[in-house]
C-alpha cells in the first residue's frame, strides 16, 4: 500500500472550501486523474454514495466510492474502489487559518498488482500519484480561490 501527503494554503473561508471539496460534480475540474464524477448533488453524509471514470498511467477505468467520515467543515473522508481491484482512501481536514483555510490531504491507496508491479509502484507509482495530487491541489486551490473571488 502506497501513502501521499499533501499540505496547502487556500485563500478562501473554511465553508466555502469545505462546500466546494463535497460538491463532486466539480471533481473532474480539479482532479487531474477524474474524467466525469457523480453524484450531481454535494456529499453530505456518511453512506453518500459516488462514482466516476478515471485514468491513470494512460489507462482509463471506473471506480465507486462511499463518504467514511464528514464534519462540516472540518473534514470529509471516503473510500473508492475500482473492479480491477485495488483502493483509495482519501482523508481531508481543514483548518481555518486567518481570513482561510489550511488544507490536509493524506491518501492510502494499493493499485492492482503482480511482483512487477509492487517493483513499479516502489519505483515510478507513488511519484506518479504524488505529482497528480499536487497537480490537482493546485488547480483546487486556484478554483476555490477564483470562485470565492467571483461568485456564481
Amino acid at each position: 500500500m502506497g501513502k501521499v501527503r499533501m499540505r496547502t494554503h487556500v485563500e478562501a473561508p473554511i465553508e466555502a472550501v469545505f462546500d466546494y471539496a463535497v460538491d463532486f460534480k466539480h471533481v473532474p475540474e480539479w482532479n487531474v486523474t477524474v474524467l466525469d464524477m457523480t453524484p450531481a448533488a454535494p456529499l453530505s453524509k456518511v453512506g453518500d454514495r459516488f462514482s466516476g471514470t478515471m485514468k491513470f498511467l494512460g489507462r482509463t477505468y471506473k471506480g465507486e466510492g462511499q463518504v467514511t467520515e464528514i464534519e462540516r467543515p472540518r473534514l470529509i473522508a471516503f473510500t473508492s474502489t475500482s473492479p480491477e481491484g485495488g483502493h483509495q482512501d482519501w482523508t481531508t481536514h481543514l483548518t481555518p487559518a486567518g481570513k482561510g483555510t489550511d488544507l490536509e490531504v493524506e491518501v492510502d491507496y494499493e493499485v492492482p498488482m503482480s511482483l512487477l508491479g509492487a517493483i513499479a509502484d516502489k519505483l515510478f507509482i507513488e511519484r506518479t500519484v504524488q505529482r497528480n495530487l499536487e497537480q490537482s491541489r493546485d488547480n483546487f486551490v486556484a478554483l476555490v480561490e477564483h470562485s470565492v473571488l467571483q461568485p456564481a
